[in-house]
């Protein structure tokens, strides 16, 4: 299922990768709800809740409106109350709220200042199992960034000994850092990449004491950034995953860590890691070519972790793409070309164009729903219109896609048929051509083109830009 919420002009809509921002109510009479927090804009936090099947998502309501436009984190705790942490505006000194759960709505405390001396970016916030608050974040001073740590013993309306106490310091100044804490059986980790060219961690009891020194995880000359996630799971083990011009994992039972193990030779983008009994799971974007990723998972459920598969088939390549002449009464069959990087290869035979005459048409099918079209045309359409139509067990029914009509008539477009799979017309029904019976979208000549669109790929792939999964 996939579920339009909102639409947002902020610059990081659901923060970084390591981060938080699907929540989930752990018990009691709203057991199940989830929360999603996105800014929306420069400024806007907001929140939106649904209830199972989580099809019916409420109106986002204004958590805060004095959001400097940087990535912020969350957390829920096992009462649905949610902890809020971002950069304020104009100041980005670090600031958080809370939202109190009580008779299944949420009410918006006051902001409480965590540290107010310098500018504080790249919040992790993360809660012991007996209710403290922890958050690390990046300092930055004379243009270095410094890895910061910081607890609240009373539900976040107070930190450290008050905003001037920077709580501990973690590193020296570097040139970028980001940083992911979480609680594990009895330690408090912190996971940061430093300088773009290294991944370490901290760590110290929960019971207090000091941080240990630094373990270097990863290096490398560069290619260290936000993408990376770290997760615990039940039986007390603390995975890493990380990309370094291919997507690892690193995994720590306490005492040692496990080799490098490589799971996709590619590079994953907002990488996350959950655990599933125990058993690792990670999600990620896969670039399969410029300006399309797709959602890709593995797992370890067999002892070792499977070849990376798409979360969401219907975001991928079509199964089929046909083409049809008029002229010629003939289809020809493009489906490989479509889905390959070589240029100006999509064609009918007959035309030497996708189409170009009345009555011409372009078959996109697969064996599942799809909500999207990604195009790369070598010559765009000159002069012609088009129609777009899906069979509804009888006819053709014409509609037009939710991101606009488009003619061909521009060489690169990402265009949205329907806002999500929910949106999808609920009479789409498989129909039968060239033998094939598949969910086709049929693209038609109204008017005929002076000059017709060639095309170099057409895939269902969109360019998602970052992914937050609900762990």
């Amino acid at each position: 299922m996939q579920k339009k919420i909102t639409e947002s002009t902020a610059a990081y809509p659901v923060g970084l990768p390591p981060g938080r921002k699907l929540l989930k109510v752990a018990s009691g009479q709203y057991r199940g709800r989830l929360v999603a927090i996105t800014q929306t804009a420069a400024g806007d936090i907001k929140y939106s809740w649904a209830d199972r099947p989580y099809v019916n998502w409420s109106t986002p309501v204004t958590i805060a409106s004095d959001a400097a436009d940087q990535p912020c984190d969350s957390l829920i705790d096992t009462n649905g109350n949610i902890h809020l942490v971002y950069s304020e505006i104009s100041t980005n000194y670090l600031v958080t709220k809370k939202l109190s759960f009580s008779g299944g709505s949420w009410s918006i405390g006051s902001k409480v200042t965590i540290y107010n001396v310098n500018e504080s970016y790249y919040p992790s916030v993360t809660i012991e199992d007996g209710g403290a608050l922890w958050v690390s974040w990046s300092r930055l001073t004379s243009g270095s960034y410094y890895l910061h740590g910081k607890s609240s013993t009373d539900s976040g309306a107070t930190w450290g000994a008050g905003p001037t106490d920077g709580g501990d310091v973690l590193t020296g100044g570097v040139t970028a850092l980001f940083s992911r804490t979480v609680i594990g059986t009895s330690d408090i980790f912190v996971v940061y990449s430093h300088g773009g060219s290294t991944l370490s961690t901290r760590s110290r009891p929960i019971s207090g004491g000091s941080w240990t020194s630094a373990v270097d995880l990863a290096s490398s000359a560069s290619n260290f950034d936000e993408h990376f996630d770290v997760a615990v799971s039940d039986n007390g083990l603390l995975a890493v995953v990380y990309d370094q011009a291919a997507l690892k994992y690193r995994e720590f039972d306490g005492a040692v860590w496990s080799a490098v193990v490589d799971l996709d030779g590619s590079e994953g983008n907002s990488p996350q890691l959950m655990f599933n009994a125990n058993v690792p799971v990670v999600v990620y974007l896969s670039e399969y070519a410029s300006g399309q990723e797709r959602l890709m998972y593995t797992s370890r459920e067999t002892g070792s972790f499977g070849s990376p598969q798409p979360l969401d088939p219907g975001a991928g390549l079509f199964d089929e793409v046909l083409a049809y002449d008029t002229s010629s009464s003939s289809y020809d069959d493009l489906t490989t070309a479509a889905s390959s990087a070589a240029t100006a290869d999509v064609y009918h035979a007959s035309s030497s164009a996708l189409m170009k005459e009345l009555g011409d048409a372009v078959y996109v099918g697969m064996d599942r729903r799809f909500r999207y079209l990604r195009l790369l045309l070598s010559t765009v359409g000159v002069g012609g219109t088009l129609t777009y139509s899906y069979w509804d067990g009888a006819n053709w029914i014409a509609f037009t896609p939710a991101g606009g009509g488009y003619d061909f008539d521009s060489s690169d477009r990402e265009l949205l048929l329907w806002n999500d799979y929910d949106g999808a017309p609920g009479g789409w029904q498989k129909e039968a051509l060239e033998d094939d019976e598949r969910y086709w979208v049929k693209i038609q000549v109204s008017t005929a083109f002076t000059t017709g669109p060639v095309g170099s790929q057409i895939t269902s792939i969109s360019d998602v830009g970052a992914i937050i999964v609900r762990r």
